[in-house]
């Protein structure tokens, strides 16, 4: 089968195409035959060497996709060849063929494209995981969700507002502000225009925030913190300061790690606010709740609550894996991008 290698850091152009051997799924593993794998920025940090849960290379990234099943394990009980499915994976997406544990699967509905499917997992969840369990975001609430536009930016916004939180969000132009709009943004800012901090002490007075989704790091994650209410939380979920540019910088990845606060507990009682940090693919022990918000989430894009956005979508290729990693470098995306079959 053909699958996208990793076999060294570099620019979008290092990842290969090579044919490699079928996998055999495990006893309690489903084996899907992909239609769509999603691109998610830890694959980026991982191409770049800055993603510090990585497999020895060579390995095949992707954390989820969709397709049909092509085998199960001996203690799979639910799953029969042909049916269609979504599923997170642990490495291995980028390729016509992958493995995942049956607890990470679920039914595709007839009337849901998989290629919309695709689109779900990763960003969904994680806007779940950081509004709904770490930042128990209320009806009401100012929410900000910095890169607004991006993949889980958009899941972000709107499950803020099916949960009636005021919501500003942040992105780099003029054309995603109005994406923002029509999602039910009520403060789109452009924070290449202007101070995203200084906007929204304007609009709301200082210390105004209730929940922070915070993925930029650096010194934007101090000043979002200095924005928390009493009671306010901001989540952390990834610094993309660390990687603003398609090539490996390890001196700009240090510079953002050094400019990303240190918080401390005594402080943090002072101000009454909280800090959290998020990574979906480290709940080792939590995964029946991955399920259980899994099945939520697609039930809300079957009613309608959800509207899943696909930014574009590219070949599952070498040349359209490094397309659309450098797609998503430039920011040109509003929503997934996604390799297809």
């Amino acid at each position: 089968m053909r699958a996208i290698n990793l076999e060294r850091h570099g620019p979008p152009e290092v990842m290969v195409e090579r044919e490699v051997g079928v996998p055999e799924p495990a006893a309690d593993e489903v084996r899907i035959r992909v239609r769509a794998a999603g691109i998610n920025f830890a694959d980026l940090l991982q191409r770049l060497g800055l993603y510090g849960n990585a497999p020895k290379m060579p390995y095949i990234p992707g954390f989820e996709v969709s397709g049909e099943v092509s085998a199960v394990g001996a203690e799979v009980s639910g799953f029969r060849e042909g049916d269609r499915v979504v599923a997170m994976t642990r490495f291995g997406g980028y390729a016509e063929e992958v493995c995942a544990p049956q607890i990470a699967v679920l039914p595709v509905p007839s009337d849901l494209d998989l290629v919309v499917a695709a689109s779900i997992p990763v960003n969904y969840l994680t806007a779940w995981f950081c509004l709904k369990t770490m930042g128990n975001l209320r009806s009401g609430e100012r929410v900000l969700v910095h890169n607004g536009a991006g993949g889980v930016g958009t899941a972000a916004v709107q499950l803020a507002r099916e949960d009636g939180a005021e919501i500003f969000a942040t992105a780099s132009s003029d054309e995603k502000l109005e994406l923002l709009r029509d999602l039910g943004v009520h403060h789109p800012i452009n924070y290449r225009a202007s101070d995203f901090a200084e906007e929204i002490r304007r609009i709301s007075g200082k210390r105004s925030l209730d929940v922070i989704l915070d993925a930029v790091g650096g010194k934007t994650t101090l000043e979002g913190y200095k924005l928390l209410a009493p009671l306010g939380r901001l989540i952390s979920y990834g610094m993309f300061e660390a990687a603003p540019t398609a090539n490996r910088n390890p001196l700009r990845a240090w510079r953002a790690w050094r400019q990303t606060p240190r918080f401390n507990p005594i402080q943090m009682i002072g101000s009454n606010t909280g800090v959290f940090g998020f990574h979906l693919a480290l709940l080792e022990g939590k995964e029946y709740m991955v399920a259980e918000a899994f099945k939520q989430i697609l039930e809300m894009v079957m009613d309608g609550r959800l509207q899943p956005i696909i930014s574009e979508s590219f070949p599952l290729t070498a040349v359209g894996a490094a397309e659309a990693h450098r797609f998503i470098h430039e920011r040109r995306n509003m929503g997934k991008v996604l390799l297809v079959v």
